[in-house]
């Protein structure tokens, strides 16, 4: 099995299971406690507060033009961003989480999702879209695969255009709490799903350090405009995106790029 195939069996397993807690981890709602209203909420408030830190740069967003939402999930952000631009297109490699997201965001015209099961977004030409958004999605795939999307959103932005991602950039938690907190998740999470064995189901952090970004890509035609601090990774986070100071004293380390694409 690839890395690939590994990563869309786990996603697979959480959307089947509790898919709002899989996208926001809050440990006061594993056992489907999210409402869908209350989760939805959480999108308003993160697009707002991003779309409000870009133009604070200085940045001017092309709003006829089309955003993608990368790792969509059940389309919690997808929905907002299409009422900022001309349409917002969400991708995911669960086929569970695709469906949802269509059955959830019907009554929103400008949303579109789409299933992905490649490494690359070859289902996109050339600069499709003005605005890219990517938040707590990049954290679970491997190094490796991050590498390649990240190339290909930049190819898929056009000049001018905005991305904004978001990844860790390192651990502080210690080894052995990290594994009590990762065997009390995956006990309660085995109580939900009863008899159905779960021990190939990982929400797994992968890090990549802010200087390996850079050097990814410098060789692609995008300026980074600044590099923020965020409560992405925080073991409670519930969907309220933060920006930070500082790093936290322990846990991981997350850090939001903002960038554009230059060029005519």
């Amino acid at each position: 099995m690839t890395s690939l195939d590994k990563l869309q069996e786990n996603w697979e397993g959480f959307a089947q299971v509790d898919p709002l807690w899989a996208i926001c981890a809050d440990s006061k709602r594993l056992g489907n406690k999210w409402t869908k209203e209350e989760f939805f909420a959480t999108g308003e408030t993160e697009i707002a507060r991003v779309l409000q830190y870009v133009e604070s740069l200085g940045l001017k967003l092309e709003r006829t033009a089309s955003a993608l939402d990368f790792g969509c999930g059940v389309g919690r952000l997808t929905r907002v961003l299409a009422r900022h631009f001309h349409q917002c297109l969400g991708v995911d490699i669960s086929p569970t989480m695709i469906r949802m997201a269509q059955e959830f965001n019907q009554d929103c015209p400008g949303c579109h999702f789409r299933l992905n099961e490649r490494d690359d977004l070859s289902l996109f030409p050339d600069g499709a879209f003005g605005f890219i958004y990517s938040s707590i999605v990049l954290q679970h795939i491997q190094r490796r695969l991050v590498a390649r999307y990240l190339l290909e959103l930049t190819r898929v932005l056009k000049a001018g255009g905005v991305f904004v991602f978001q990844v860790p950039e390192l651990q502080k938690t210690p080894l052995l709490r990290k594994a009590r907190t990762k065997l009390a998740l995956r006990r309660r999470f085995n109580r939900l799903l009863g008899r159905r064995n779960v021990q190939s189901f990982h929400m797994a952090m992968h890090c990549f350090p802010e200087k390996d970004i850079r050097e990814l890509l410098s060789s692609q035609p995008v300026r980074i405009m600044e590099v923020k601090l965020t409560n992405s990774t925080a073991g409670d986070f519930d969907g309220d995106l933060r920006f930070l100071d500082q790093e936290p004293a322990q846990g991981f380390v997350s850090k939001q790029y903002c960038l554009v694409k230059t060029g005519s």
